[in-house]
């Protein structure tokens, strides 16, 4: 009878030591704070030196991006002050070339004041009225239709002899081969503009009011400079 208690015992024994060890082995291994921590901290630099690396690139890209932007910028004129503006060429030549249209008036019809004689001539709506003074060409285009005119005028002689009455008084600059003004009395569009050369520069004012005389004052008032 005690034989049998003992080995009853002992198997008792030995199944709840076999339970136990298999409690141990199933239980998950828990991390190391400590650990973990030291393994964050130690890729946190790494981390921080790639951001600030793409930081760089992209500025660098954005750089780059903008120079070639302005290297791609069409060319502007060299010099523009106090509303004129300068072109400069590689010869009086081609200085000379760049305003076109330039001519001699041969065929006068209009008597415009001060000894000053012009060209009218009419052609699809269009008065057109051109006259010289000195190497200066002026050209006048104004609608023939009364509602289209620039305000205060009947037509295109009562301006072209208000510009010729002003320049009596107010000498343009002396062009080095030519000059040349042409005006647009529609009221839609208004237009003066002046160009000149100057051996190898070309100098022009541009003025999109009515009354071309601020655009004649400036040119005017260059002469002085």
């Amino acid at each position: 009878m005690s034989i049998k208690l003992n080995g009853a015992a002992y198997l008792l024994g030995g199944m709840l030591l076999l339970s136990a060890c298999s409690q141990d082995g199933a239980e998950p291994e828990k991390e190391d704070p400590e650990t973990t921590e030291e393994s964050q901290t130690e890729t946190s630099p790494d981390m921080n030196d790639k951001e600030s690396a793409t930081g760089n690139e992209e500025a660098k890209e954005t750089e780059e991006a903008k120079e070639t932007e302005d290297s791609n910028e069409p060319n502007k004129p060299e010099k523009e002050a106090d509303g004129i503006e300068e072109k400069q060429y590689d010869s009086a030549e081609e200085a000379a070339a760049a305003i076109e249209g330039y001519r001699k008036v041969e065929q006068t019809n209009i008597d415009l004041g001060h000894g000053i004689q012009g060209f009218q001539e009419g052609a699809a709506g269009h008065e057109y009225i051109s006259w010289n003074e000195g190497r200066w060409l002026i050209e006048l285009d104004f609608p023939t239709d009364p509602q289209y005119i620039i305000d205060g005028y009947e037509g295109g002689s009562e301006m072209a002899k208000k510009v010729v009455e002003y320049l009596e008084s107010h000498y343009l600059p002396a062009p080095h081969d030519i000059g040349m003004i042409t005006i647009n009395g529609y009221k839609e569009h208004p237009e003066t503009v002046i160009k000149w050369q100057e051996g190898k520069t070309v100098y022009t004012i541009t003025s999109k009011k009515e009354e071309p005389f601020d655009a004649l004052e400036t040119a005017v008032e260059s002469e002085g400079n």
